[in-house]
């Protein structure tokens, strides 16, 4: 059995990072629209700033 080695060095790849954010808000937007049927308005919003909050937690490039 052979390992394999690759001719030529991995080119560029294809940048995700924009379709990965839609789906994330669209994930997001679901999940605080789930709680606002089942519980109400004030959980929704209450989850709505604890997640800003800890988006602002995280560093800034």
């Amino acid at each position: 059995m052979r390992d394999y080695e690759p001719r030529q060095p991995a080119g560029r790849v294809e940048n995700f990072t924009v379709p990965f954010l839609w789906m994330a808000g669209l994930l997001v937007f679901m999940g605080l629209f789930t709680l606002y049927a089942m519980y109400g308005f004030l959980t929704s919003l209450a989850s709505a700033l604890v997640l800003r909050g800890l988006i602002d937690l995280l560093p800034r490039p």
